[in-house]
């Protein structure tokens, strides 16, 4: 009994913070938010205009933002938290949440690029 009296406090609290955080996993595509998460940057590939924040991709719709899956050939500036390294053929790719990112130099830094690899992990 006493360990459910210290257990179940700190189960409510990781709910309460898995309620107050951006989550990827329930940010699935489809899902309309009414504003964008802190920290949040623009992002684009060609003319098209997406928002990111933490492996979480964006589009503006009337009533807000939908959650859209990750555009092959965007360039983020940072990996999302809980990334995990993937080798393929000798390279290296950073994997999250069903996207793969590939490091690149960009203007003398490095950033990383969303690509399309099939693999199941």
């Amino acid at each position: 009994m006493r360990t459910l009296k210290v257990l179940l406090p700190l189960f409510l609290v990781g709910l309460l913070a898995l309620s107050l955080t951006p989550n990827v996993s329930r940010a699935h595509p489809k899902r309309i938010v009414k504003v964008l998460p802190h920290g949040h940057v623009v992002v684009h590939v060609g003319k098209a205009r997406y928002y990111y924040h933490a492996g979480v991709f964006y589009r503006p719709v009337r009533r807000g933002f939908v959650v859209v899956r990750a555009p092959v050939g965007v360039i983020v500036p940072a990996l999302p938290p809980g990334h995990r390294v993937v080798h393929v053929h000798g390279h290296r790719y950073y994997h999250h949440n069903g996207v793969y990112y590939r490091p690149i130099r960009h203007h003398g830094r490095t950033v990383y690029m969303v690509v399309d690899l099939h693999l199941d992990l």
